[in-house]
């Protein structure tokens, strides 16, 4: 595999690990790391085997989005909390303050414009004007806001150049 794409593939990855558990707190509030799987576990213990170790977290998250596309947010909280854990010992804990970006200041100044966005294209979407609707999420592109439509409501990124 060409190394660009192997980096890409390993970010498209991550995002789903960040993406899930993000997900799970803006549903259900702040998660704390849990407790270790045993497959996590067990890879690490043998000879750290970092591939059999990612693919344990993955298993989770995969589980984690069941339970959330269920409506089960208990087992989801469970999972984001193992998720955390694991990632953690990997250094890769999404929710981790050594991944904070910026000043906090600007984020949550920035999330409060994006939010306000959201809610008057949310409230277009429910008068049934699309055309309005869709002119916010295209203004909010244009500033270099992703937005994507999950079963938890709006979720919003800063778009890949």
């Amino acid at each position: 595999m060409k190394p660009i794409l192997e980096l890409v593939n390993v970010k498209a990855a991550y995002g789903r690990i960040e993406s899930f558990v993000r997900r799970v707190v803006q549903r259900t509030g702040a998660v704390a790391p849990g407790a270790l799987c045993a497959d996590f576990v067990a890879a690490m213990d043998d000879d750290l085997g970092t591939p059999a170790a990612l693919a344990a977290v993955h298993n989770v998250v995969r589980d984690g989005n069941t339970a959330l596309d269920a409506g089960d947010d208990q087992s989801a909280r469970g999972a984001a909390a193992a998720v955390r854990a694991m990632t953690g010992i990997l250094g890769l804990d999404p929710l981790d303050d050594v991944w904070a970006t910026g000043d906090s200041r600007h984020e949550a100044a920035l999330d409060e414009l994006v939010a306000q966005l959201l809610e008057d294209r949310q409230r277009a979407r429910a008068a049934r004007d699309f055309a309005a609707a869709d002119a916010l999420r295209d203004r909010l592109l244009a500033a270099g806001i992703a937005v994507e439509d999950t079963p938890d409501g709006p979720q919003w990124t800063i778009k890949e150049t």
